[in-house]
């Protein structure tokens, strides 16, 4: 690409308002203003939820950023993305660089831009030829108190088998619907140094102005991604606390530190979506917040890998990815987390669980998530087909929405009647393979010989009992549910070194 270095002008907000539908000023100081900045603009999320949003992430607009960086750091951005080995080690490059960033007739000359991502990152590095950057923008980096319509950070999230470029943007807006601490988002394009660069599903960051937004009455917990890394507080995390959880074993001692509740019912939210790579159906992807005395709280991160996911790349899972059993049937699962294992595991804390999916379930309107579907699919149908970069073709983004609103009609159903077996429903509690365990009970309702009624065997990498565990207390397995460690899959299995397949993403 082409140079065109950056202004290094501070007070760096300047120009007008965009025209049209996302018409709005910038807040923060803008140069020539010559008076206090104006507010603002704020707009609602797609489910009209009582959270309002920064105009950037109007439903209606296809949002249109570009940006200039220089020859130089193009160069070197280039070079961090190409940088595997530092992304495999869980360490990616995230060196900001200066960047003229514009939307519409506004410009903020002194806005910076990062790489972001893992296994999307490192898989379309290896297999595409014309691999994808994800990107953050920052508009604080290099002045802690300048914002842009609000936000200090828009985040352009593009999973490479993501084929619908909608189910982050879906996810996070029926997120925020039901009450969950999600991102305004919408989609958007980037042209960079004068060139269209491709389509984005575009969200604000998890700050602390939006966890005030959720936790007005704490808005100043730890809040650690994946459960590790501190996103607030950083050097003053209460690390002997998050030890605590990190060592609790049994449902006991999880309910002094964890608001269960609530987290049930964050879970069963991503269970609905059919979240493959949350906590639910991967235990990675999540969000982990100190309420205080009310207890930890999961989040949800990332609903890329939701929606339509499994339909396109396990058709025969589809939307028929068990609430429960999450991991069966898939190819190469991570393995399900401690905590989740400890709830599913205890018969009165799993019973919470199954009454949080029949109340989530019924919060999922078809009708509503369909017109979504509709509406956006055919917003961002020119910029899906204009972007070089993508891995999808053309009709693998129509299948993929197609397969989309068929999740949508169906997952609903499908969980309804786990509710209504679970429940004890005789005209749902099936039992195909005559065990005596109802399927919405039972990991593997095609072999007898799996089941929560039956002793683990050793050696053969099955999960006999359905606990999650495979191979527990076995010979060389440390024993002490759960906090033995996984058997794993047979040597012949195996795994391509260096892809990340199921699970991992972001």
């Amino acid at each position: 690409m082409a140079g065109g270095g950056p202004a290094g002008a501070a007070g760096a907000i300047v120009g007008g308002g965009v025209g049209g539908a996302a018409a709005g000023a910038a807040a923060g100081a803008m140069a020539g203003s010559g008076g206090a900045p104006p507010v603002a603009r704020q707009v609602p999320d797609a489910s009209n939820s009582p959270r309002l949003c920064s105009d950037l992430f109007d439903q209606s607009v296809l949002a249109a950023y570009s940006f200039e960086i220089s020859s130089d750091d193009w160069a070197k951005l280039d070079a961090d993305f190409h940088d595997l080995k530092d992304v495999l080690a869980g360490t990616p490059p995230q060196t900001y660089y200066p960047i003229v960033f514009h939307y519409g007739s506004e410009t903020v000359s002194n806005a910076a831009v990062r790489l972001r991502g893992k296994s999307s990152w490192v898989n379309t590095v290896m297999f595409d030829t014309n691999p994808k950057m994800a990107f953050d923008i920052s508009f604080d980096q290099y002045d802690t108190h300048q914002k842009f319509h609000g936000i200090s950070t828009i985040h352009f999230e593009m999973a490479r088998d993501e084929w619908s470029f909608l189910s982050e943007r879906v996810g996070n807006n029926w997120f925020r619907g039901i009450g969950l601490t999600a991102p305004c988002s919408n989609s958007a394009t980037i042209t960079i140094n004068g060139e269209f660069y491709g389509l984005y599903v575009a969200e604000e960051g998890i700050t602390k102005s939006l966890l005030a937004q959720y936790f007005p009455g704490n808005p100043d917990g730890d809040l650690l991604k994946g459960g590790t890394e501190a996103h607030t507080n950083v050097g003053a995390t209460n690390w002997t606390r998050v030890q605590a959880l990190d060592s609790a074993n049994d449902m006991s001692t999880l309910r002094t530190l964890v608001d269960v509740p609530n987290t049930v019912l964050e879970w069963a939210a991503e269970a609905v979506v059919e979240d493959a790579d949350g906590y639910y159906g991967g235990s990675h992807n999540f969000w982990l917040y100190d309420q205080g005395s009310a207890g930890y709280l999961w989040l949800p991160d990332h609903t890329d890998s939701a929606l339509e996911w499994l339909e396109v790349f396990t058709p025969s899972l589809g939307y028929k990815e068990h609430p429960i059993y999450w991991w069966a049937g898939r190819v190469l699962p991570d393995p399900p987390a401690k905590d989740y294992l400890l709830v599913i595991n205890d018969p009165t804390a799993r019973a919470q669980y199954v009454g949080a999916i029949a109340t989530q379930v019924a919060k999922w309107n078809p009708a509503e998530i369909t017109g979504w579907i509709d509406a956006w699919s055919q917003q961002i149908a020119a910029a899906v087909a204009a972007d070089t970069h993508k891995w999808a073709t053309m009709d693998q983004f129509t299948m993929a929405v197609s397969a989309m609103k068929d999740m949508a009609q169906n997952r609903p159903q499908y969980l309804q009647q786990f509710v209504a077996c679970a429940n004890g429903d005789p005209g749902q509690a099936t039992d195909q393979d005559r065990d005596g365990v109802p399927w919405c009970n039972d990991c593997d309702d095609s072999t007898a010989s799996v089941s929560p009624t039956v002793p683990e065997i050793c050696g053969n990498y099955v999960d006999d009992n359905c606990n999650g565990v495979v191979d527990e207390n076995c010979p060389g397995e440390t024993p002490g549910y759960p906090g033995e460690p996984d058997g794993g899959v047979p040597p012949s299995a195996g795994a391509d070194a260096g892809v990340v397949t199921d699970g991992g993403r972001g």
